[in-house]
């Protein structure tokens, strides 16, 4: 699983992001390739895979949206199993410029929207600090919504938010590093991706 996140999210970030017109690898001289992330990150910014610093300013002075019959689920592991083929699905890019990596997917069916997101590659939270998910809808009038926290899987961090309201239009996903006791908005962005 963690291998087909990390070649989705090299996926999107080439082939979603179109032809760089920046060099955004190159060869060492031990001839192994190595990936100018900072580059990467650019170019997605450029191209709206990520969010702008004017996006980022704005998504840390909300307040969160309050939505109805919205729960967020520590017992993730039959939800990581479910076939979500049909849903609308994120890769998340690591917006920090490390290795982590993420794949978000969601679904409103039944009267229940059901957001499912997998993440690897993420360094343990020191004391105080947990992993929050958060809905973003992006645009004029741009909202958030807590998506909950992310809970400690056997291969990494998983996170699972369900609600009565349709959160389809809210169709971007951030990953974040928060202060436990902090304020109950977004802070140090880790994972970002779009739904499509």
């Amino acid at each position: 699983m963690k291998k087909m996140l990390g070649i989705t999210l090299i996926g999107l970030v080439l082939i979603g992001g179109g032809c760089f017109a920046k060099k955004t690898e190159e060869t060492s001289q031990t001839g192994s390739v190595e990936i100018d992330r900072n580059a990467i990150l650019f170019e997605a910014r450029e191209n709206g895979l990520i969010l702008s610093d004017d996006e980022i300013e704005t998504m840390s002075r909300l307040e969160p949206v309050g939505v109805q019959g919205a729960q967020n689920l520590t017992d993730v592991a039959t939800f990581l199993k479910a076939d979500m083929k049909n849903w609308t699905s994120a890769a998340l890019a690591d917006v920090t410029g490390g290795e982590s990596y993420g794949l978000a997917h969601a679904t409103f069916k039944n009267g229940t929207y059901t957001l499912v997101v997998d993440l690897g590659n993420l360094t343990e939270p020191s004391e105080g600090h947990s992993y929050q998910g958060w809905l973003v809808k992006r645009g004029e009038g741009m909202a958030v919504v807590n998506a909950g926290t992310a809970v400690k899987t056997e291969t990494g961090y998983a996170l699972v938010f369900t609600s009565w309201q349709d959160l389809s239009d809210d169709d971007f996903f951030v990953l974040t590093l928060e202060t436990t006791d902090g304020p109950s908005t977004p802070e140090e962005h880790i994972l970002e991706g779009s739904f499509r």
